[in-house]
């Protein structure tokens, strides 16, 4: 049985923000294209001074934002195929503007659209992505092209890409707002546009969304602090662009360079820890609440009388302290365990059955067999049902076990009052009657009978007037025994009434064969029987009988109780055989 993911609610989060992330991404590609379009030179750009996007940079960003979105989620086969061809396409591209910086040649594919308008705005190689832009749209096609491709080897290769692909645009960007273009080689007319550089890093993070279960963000999910990273990594972001817009604002007020830079550290400096202070109390309040409810749930647990168990799948998560009172052995040693190990083998499939329904949702009462630590299995009876996490995500299944085995006692000895003789230990009348209708309504084997004994203690009424009842019970409850004793395993014996016991043959192949079956219990019954000091002869006077096909209970009983009573009748102590009335069998024409 396969398990939960406990991370679907926050997949599915994640799946909606990089699809948030991949139309803010058209957004700006659509606005690029329209600005060439118009000649609105800041639809292009930001400030005079930087680059432009030039329209094969939007294209390409358009192309990798649709090969992201038809991947993310649950794509089918041919979406997967589509994204990953259409990535390759935008590599190759890539792959080609390179090689015409490298060897200093054009193929003419720069000016293909806007050729006017980039040859006026762009003094060198217009139209043309920059060698930045290049380099980073290739890592990054590679990255989408390997997001749907499951190999051993794919899943360090994607995330080596998609960490390469978000450096150069970061630093990019980092020099950008803190006036430091030399750095990377930014000149108006050939650099990475910082509204590129912005949108590849876009595109990142939706790559990075499209596969949360491959680091880095697997590790991050995986983790229990992973939203206070999460919070601690956006502050030290948060503060570098707050210093650099601020910068940039003090700037435009007519502020010198160093004059800037220093308020711009004040103001970022008070903003983050005003941000930091208020997410720490929030922190703090969330944890002082948490730990209030752990402390709770443990003095819950610890004085549980059930046992508490939290299961992924078949391997035991948490189990609350009462298990080693329950069934031995702290619960470091059950947790991290296979619960069905510690099942009874005839209830696993019974048990399977009721996780699987637990799986799809439903709320499971089940009562199965658990071996305790020495050695010993205890009856239990489960609940359980989906268990539901802080933030309501499906998390394995949790259970509450309940010690059973006084109540399955009882209700097997319940069972037993309902089916079997107290004094006898045979099976009472609706039971023998039960049994013996199940016999008949089944096809007779070929050459196979049921057979029927009715047996009757010889002067019983003297036996009990003479000795007393307490003999007479000890006197039946032996006769009982000897006939048990003297049939086949399979047959059925059962106390009719006061003294009277049936006894059913099934698979017998003539009333002699019955008849010298009731000979061996006659035989054994007529035994002396001893008690207290004294000994007691009694025997018993039978009759034997075999079944018609289709007959009913009443007529083959009526016949074995005539039977019975013909031997009361002659000598006692002896057996009569009957046989049934057959009927006449058609003539052949």
């Amino acid at each position: 049985m396969g398990e939960v993911s406990p991370h679907l609610g926050v997949e599915a989060k994640l799946a909606r923000w990089g699809r948030a992330v991949v139309v803010v991404v058209l957004v700006v590609a659509a606005l690029d294209w329209v600005g060439w379009a118009t000649g609105v030179e800041g639809l292009t750009r930001v400030y005079l001074a930087w680059p432009q996007m030039v329209p094969w940079s939007a294209l390409w960003l358009v192309g990798l934002a649709v090969a992201i979105l038809v991947q993310t989620g649950q794509p089918s086969r041919r979406r997967v195929w589509a994204g990953r061809g259409l990535a390759m396409m935008v590599g190759a591209c890539a792959v080609v503007v390179l090689a015409e910086y490298v060897s200093g040649r054009s193929l003419g594919l720069d000016q293909m659209w806007f050729g006017e308008a980039v040859r006026t705005l762009q003094s060198t190689w217009p139209g043309r992505p920059s060698p930045l832009t290049a380099s980073s749209v290739l890592i990054l096609a590679a990255a989408v092209a390997l997001t749907r491709v499951d190999r051993r080897w794919t899943c360090v290769v994607w995330s080596v890409c998609v960490m390469g692909a978000g450096a150069i645009p970061c630093f990019g960007v980092v020099a950008y707002v803190f006036g430091s273009m030399r750095l990377v080689g930014v000149t108006p007319s050939t650099g990475m546009a910082i509204s590129t550089a912005v949108a590849v890093l876009l595109l990142v993070v939706a790559t990075l969304v499209a596969r949360p279960d491959r680091p880095p963000l697997a590790w991050l999910l995986a983790r229990p602090d992973g939203v206070a990273l999460l919070r601690l990594y956006g502050l030290a972001i948060t503060f570098v662009f707050l210093v650099a817009l601020s910068r940039l604002t003090f700037l435009g007020l007519g502020r010198s360079q160093n004059a800037a830079f220093s308020l711009s550290l004040v103001v970022g400096t008070v903003l983050a820890v005003s941000v930091g202070f208020r997410l720490r109390n929030q922190e703090q309040s969330l944890l002082k609440d948490r730990a209030d409810a752990e402390m709770r749930y443990h003095i819950l647990a610890n004085n549980a009388v059930d046992i508490i168990v939290h299961l992924r799948g078949s391997r035991v998560v948490w189990i609350s302290p009462s298990v080693e009172v329950a069934f031995g052995g702290p619960p470091k040693q059950w947790i991290g365990s296979g619960f069905r190990l510690r099942i009874h083998p005839d209830d696993l499939d019974t048990l399977a059955n009721a996780l699987h329904r637990i799986t799809n949702g439903d709320s499971v009462l089940q009562r199965f067999r658990v071996r305790s630590f020495d050695g010993r299995y205890h009856w239990v009876d489960g609940h359980g049902k989906p268990y539901m996490d802080a933030e309501g995500n499906v998390d394995g299944l949790i259970a509450a076990l309940r010690i059973a085995d006084d109540r399955v006692k009882a209700e097997q000895q319940l069972e037993r009052l309902a089916r079997f003789d107290t004094l006898t230990g045979l099976a009472n009348r609706a039971e023998a009657i039960s049994r013996l209708e199940s016999a008949l309504a089944q096809p007779p084997a070929n050459g196979a009978h049921l057979g029927i004994l009715f047996c009757d203690i010889d002067h019983f009424k003297t036996i009990n007037d003479t000795w007393g009842h307490g003999i007479g019970d000890t006197v039946l409850a032996t006769l009982a025994a000897r006939v048990s004793e003297s049939v086949r395993h399979g047959d059925t014996v059962g106390r009719t009434g006061g003294d009277e016991i049936l006894v059913v043959l099934p698979g017998v192949h003539s009333i002699d064969e019955v008849a010298r079956i009731g000979e061996q219990i006659r035989r054994r019954a007529a035994e002396p029987i001893h008690q207290s000091g004294t000994t007691i002869h009694a025997t018993m006077s039978i009759g034997a009988t075999i079944a018609d096909p289709g007959e009913s209970v009443a007529s083959i009983t009526a016949r074995a109780d005539a039977a019975m009573y013909q031997a009361k009748s002659s000598n006692r102590n002896t057996v009569i055989q009957v046989e049934p009335a057959r009927l006449p069998r058609p003539i052949a024409r």
